[in-house]
């Protein structure tokens, strides 16, 4: 299926007369096609998806293996947990081989990650639950390398809240400091052994035109490229919070290790009164830090970096030509979940499989999603046919449409299913913005977390099979 992002007037007869797609990574890549280095990796996993589907059953010739997302909404450590719970029971029954691609905001972004250090994540996936878990209910994090870690951050003129966080909190909640780069993360994802990851942000100055509904509000990473989806705008990811000017690379910056990543995706607003804590703490020995940090907190300068469209010709829109820098925030201040990414077109998704871990209404992100893509002229289900009671979710919802846009089901977390008339005690047991649940509490998560997926392993067969069944031939 071919879905359509409308673009200004002024970016659509750019992209008509010039597509600046070039091997030279040290060049901003102006196009709406996927990257090589993506291209490359999900035709590698479309094999892993046949075989998966054959094994279940599911009869397919190679240029009609359905794109099959999973969705993880944002949630802090509850959505961590949350997805892999949700991953490991995937696995278990045999479903995860079928996925194309992995998409996370916020704190699913933070399971995803630490996934991806492992080349075959998706085989070992049992034992890394395990030694996740036992991580996540350890208290072990180094106030010294959180300090040495900011006092060479603070060193970098856009150091921002982004950072301390980072170093501070989103190290704490981990129990670990992974210094590997996002780019390092290729091998996984090219084997097709394991899914494609996307990674989601949201531009903090475009979130606040249109009610965050513009296009050019979400920005993506993947281990290959991170740029503006809707804008077809990328550069390669080693390269990510480097100068560009007239769209080539002009001084190579900082590498951002995934730490710092971690806390961009999963910023939300912080702890202000853990932070102030840590800062008062440190005062005596981290007197720029400390210094820089309050100068952040007086702006609320989050996820600031070198703008790569910066001077760029024939890119839109006109404020991302003439600032320097640009700020980016944790995803779920817009969309609690990355829907505008598995959208764009080129990917084309067939099966979304959302599972939302938001706070409060747990179907707001399939409601803004409807909003957005209505206001963007993209295709997606209407979901208004079916009811949807917030205070009494069930466990699975299916909303269809024509063959224009994807099928997609919503899980949420805590449900009528798997907590009965205890949904909102659970609510309330694991909130957002905790930074640690005891191991019996992260063992209660998964389980309730896997249930949705094993109470729901028919229905979601049955969509496959209903997909494949009706498919006419793709090109790639």
């Amino acid at each position: 299926m071919l879905l359509c992002i409308p673009l200004s007037p002024g970016l659509q007869e750019a992209k008509t007369d010039i597509s600046m797609a070039t091997k030279d990574d040290s060049e901003v890549r102006l196009s709406h096609d996927l990257s090589e280095g993506e291209i490359k990796a999900t035709q590698k996993r479309r094999e892993k998806v046949l075989m998966c589907l054959k094994n279940l059953g599911i009869h397919c010739e190679q240029n009609n293996v359905p794109n099959i997302v999973v969705l993880g909404s944002g949630g802090g450590l509850r959505a961590l947990i949350a997805l892999l719970g949700t991953l490991v029971e995937l696995k278990k029954n045999n479903l995860l081989d079928a996925v194309m691609y992995l998409c996370g905001v916020s704190g699913s972004t933070w399971c995803m990650s630490l996934l991806y250090e492992d080349r075959k994540w998706s085989e070992n996936l049992m034992s890394l639950e395990k030694e996740l878990c036992k991580n996540l209910s350890n208290l072990s994090w180094h106030i010294t390398k959180a300090k040495e870690s900011l006092a060479e951050s603070s060193k970098d003129e856009h150091y921002s809240l982004t950072d301390f966080w980072a170093s501070c909190f989103v190290y704490k909640i981990l129990q670990q400091f992974d210094e590997n780069e996002l780019a390092d993360h290729r091998e996984a994802s090219e084997t097709g052994i394991n899914p494609y990851p996307i990674y989601a942000a949201v531009d903090k100055e475009a979130l606040k035109e249109k009610d965050g509904n513009l296009p050019e509000t979400w920005f993506e990473f993947t281990p290959h490229e991170v740029g503006y989806t809707a804008l077809g705008a990328f550069v390669s990811t080693k390269h990510f919070g480097s100068e560009f000017e007239n769209g080539k690379l002009k001084k190579k910056g900082k590498k951002k290790h995934i730490c710092y990543m971690q806390g961009l995706w999963g910023s939300a607003l912080g702890n202000m009164e853990e932070n102030l804590k840590f800062i008062r703490g440190s005062v005596r020995d981290v007197i720029t830090v400390v210094f820089k940090t309050i100068q952040c907190a007086l702006t609320w300068k989050w996820g600031t970096t070198n703008n790569f469209l910066y001077n760029c010709p024939y890119s839109q829109p006109s404020y991302l030509i003439k600032t320097k820098t640009i700020s980016l925030i944790d995803a779920g201040l817009a969309i609690n979940s990355a829907y505008p990414l598995v959208l764009r077109a080129q990917r084309r998704t067939d099966l979304i499989i959302s599972f939302d871990f938001s706070s409060g209404d747990p179907f707001e992100t399939i409601k803004k999603t409807a909003t957005y893509c209505q206001e963007n002229n993209i295709p997606f289900p209407k979901i208004e046919d079916q009811k949807m009671d917030e205070n009494n979710p069930s466990d699975c919802y299916i909303f269809r449409g024509d063959k224009s846009c994807p099928t997609v089901m919503h899980f949420p977390l805590f449900n009528n299913m798997n907590c009965s008339d205890k949904i909102e005690e659970y609510r309330k047991r694991f909130p957002t913005f905790h930074m640690f649940f005891p191991e019996g509490d992260i063992k209660d998560l998964l389980e309730k977390a896997r249930l949705n997926v094993s109470n729901n392993i028919g229905k979601i067969l049955d969509e496959i099979k209903c997909l494949v069944s009706s498919f006419h031939p793709k090109e790639f």
